[in-house]
């Protein structure tokens, strides 16, 4: 049974709407970035740039409103400052992905109106292992030529938990299927067959130990993630005054470089009101460079770095086990840069301080959930040359309950009121920023976005049939959004950061059967999710996800498993203003994969996988640049698993 780690209950004792993605599961697909890995399950959704970069959408909310987590800490990178930049996360080697929502959320993070995206290794064990494992992967995939290795050692050595991890994937530029890019008209482009400049290489490293003694456990973890991928849109692509020849000569780039040091620990406490005390640092250095070779601008280069350092400490004063009670104080401190050719925003100085309370209380057959947080933020930056020192406020709570009805049925509804902080690039951003073709301007004055939500659902599990229906409204006060006006600068579109109250509402439905079937077992189930979103003047919020339904058919038998998946999205004509509509597709992936008894090997399993394999001309609505970036075409991928 899978259990979530920053909760500490299994998935089907969980209240709150959540998805956990078990390594198992990440093993039968391809390698994705975090967006696409999560996307087609319900409510979850991708806005990608091209493979390299997929960025999680959660129920239509995405960027700073989506948080994304390594071991319930917070992943400090430059994703928030354009759509282009990947998520620091490394996927090759993780326990499983938890998508979170509701009260204990509060605990790990501000601002989450979305929810909460934690990946989970094994870097620091809180438990001793018990064995030493040796994971070594190999994978290839037809439609970018792509090659991935990576191998990973755990063992308790000395009585010290020790892991190690090394990860390393080259992808060429993807193939796209006939007529999939949109040419604006008149444009005499001859159709491509891939996508120019879509390549990626990655290489990424990671070490961790601990000690686990009767008086709880110390570790420390350390991270170094390398990326260099092409960026296949920019621009300055569009300027009329500039020679298509030169565009093909040009390669514009992103390279990342980040270190991550992560300390983390619990001391089991012997006191009357004190349970426990579990602490955490992490330090994270972080440097993009988006550089150009050929063309006009050879040699320009803009480098985005992240400096950061977050600390902190949960208290847990549990009286007993119908009881949890969890403080929580965390402190950060983050400075970003932009800096070079391409600059459009000028340093920004946050700092963050939180206290948090968690409550989770059993009443016979009504379970009962709280959370409560309070946020001081301060960001510091310019304009031209006016200096801005902002300081912001938040409160946040969220109340969760849980009716059983019966042994097969429950009932939950969470009500909350969520704020969010103005980001740095919402309030600061004044220049070009080529990858969306935009002169962004932001706003010091903006006011923190608050969300009130409310969360139906009932789910049922009753003799291999099972089911569940989720609907939710999310009304968000000073909603914040980039709108383009009717002024240019030097020919770019000047878009300015707005405000306005919104709603957001909508649903996910599944129903499924499991059965016997042959001499294994069969999963069958179909879903669909839905959600609208509209400004209070009923203009449609830009980029929402269209309508999806999604079947499912897993069967396993021994050490065979097959799966099959087939998303229909539904055409997106609901758009916002400036957008475009975005047609409908059929996505359909699978999975097939078989342990082989190797001597000496403990297991040897080979991964046949497909996706798109209908070869479909698809696009993220959520994407900016879907027009000009649609997703890869057809793709055959096998994966070598092999555990010594």
């Amino acid at each position: 049974m899978v259990n979530s780690s920053i909760l500490g209950l299994s998935e089907n004792q969980i209240e709150n709407p959540i998805h956990i993605v078990s390594e198992e599961d990440l093993n039968k697909i391809g390698t994705l970035s975090l967006g696409e890995s999560l996307d087609g399950l319900l409510g979850i959704a991708s806005s990608d740039y091209g493979s390299a970069v997929g960025q999680p959408v959660i129920r239509g909310l995405s960027g700073p409103r989506v948080k994304v987590l390594e071991n319930g800490l917070v992943v400090r990178d430059v994703s928030g400052i354009g759509s282009d930049h990947q998520n620091d996360v490394e996927l090759s080697n993780v326990q499983q992905i938890e998508v979170v929502r509701g009260p204990m959320s509060l605990l790990y993070s501000n601002g989450a109106l979305g929810g909460i995206v934690n990946v989970v290794d094994n870097s620091i064990a809180t438990k001793d292992l018990s064995e030493q494992k040796i994971n070594l992967g190999v994978e290839h995939n037809s439609v970018n030529d792509g090659k991935v290795h990576n191998i990973n050692f755990s063992d308790n050595i000395q009585d010290i938990n020790l892991s190690l991890s090394y990860a390393h994937s080259n992808f060429n530029n993807f193939e796209i299927p006939a007529e999939a890019v949109i040419h604006e008209e008149g444009d005499d482009d001859e159709e491509k067959d891939h996508m120019p400049n879509s390549d990626s290489k990655s290489s990424a490293y990671k070490a961790g130990f601990s000690v686990v003694e009767d008086w709880g456990y110390f570790g420390l973890s350390f991270k170094n993630i390398e990326n260099l991928y092409g960026i296949p849109f920019h621009g300055d692509h569009d300027d009329e005054d500039v020679d298509e020849d030169e565009h093909e000569e040009e390669r514009i780039f992103s390279a990342t470089d980040s270190d991550t040091i992560n300390l983390k620990g619990s001391y089991l406490v012997s006191g009357d009101l004190l349970n426990q005390i579990d602490y955490f640092y992490s330090n994270t250095d972080y440097s993009l460079i988006e550089g150009h070779i050929g063309g006009e601008d050879d040699g320009k280069k803009t480098t985005f770095t992240n400096d950061a350092k977050e600390y902190g400490t949960i208290l847990d004063i549990s009286s007993d086990d119908s009881l949890t009670q969890k403080f929580v104080i965390r402190s950060m401190d983050e400075d970003t840069a932009i800096l070079g050719d391409e600059a459009f925003m000028n340093s920004v100085q946050s700092e963050e301080t939180s206290i948090g309370y968690y409550l989770a209380k059993q009443f016979s057959s009504v379970h009962l959930d709280f959370g409560v947080r309070r946020d001081e933020v301060n960001r510091k930056s310019l304009i031209g040359s006016t200096a801005y020192d902002k300081d912001l406020d938040l409160t946040s709570y969220v109340m969760g309950l849980c009716y059983e009805l019966n042994a097969m049925t429950d009932f939950n509804i969470s009500i909350g009121s969520v704020e969010r902080a103005p980001s740095s690039v919402e309030m600061f951003m004044n220049g070009k920023h080529a990858a969306i073709n935009r002169f962004e301007k932001g706003n010091p004055n903006l006011q923190s976005e608050e969300a009130q939500n409310i969360d139906l659902s009932l789910n049922f599990d009753n003799d291999g049939v099972y089911g569940s229906v989720n609907f939710y409204q999310n009304d968000i006060d000073n909603y914040i959004y980039l709108k383009d006006s009717s002024n240019t600068i030097s020919g770019t579109i000047v878009a300015n950061y707005l405000q306005k109250d919104a709603e957001l509402e909508g649903y996910e439905i599944q129903f499924g059967t499991k059965m016997d079937f042959y001499n294994g077992s069969l999963d069958l189930s179909i879903g669909r999710d839905q959600v609208e979103g509209t400004f209070a003047n009923g203009e449609n919020i830009p980029r929402i996800l269209p309508a999806r339904v999604i079947y499912s058919l897993s069967y396993e038998e021994d050490s065979l498993s097959v799966d099959l998946g087939l998303t229909n999205v539904k055409p997106q004509n609901d758009i916002g203003a400036g957008e475009t509509a975005t047609a409908g597709y059929e996505m359909l992936d699978l999975s097939i994969g078989q342990s082989f008894a190797v001597e000496g090997v403990e297991n040897f399993r080979v991964i046949l996988f497909a996706n798109n394999l209908l070869d479909e001309i698809a696009r993220n609505h959520s994407s900016i640049v879907k027009n000009e970036l649609p997703l890869p075409g057809k793709n055959i991928g096998l994966k070598l698993a092999i555990q010594l």
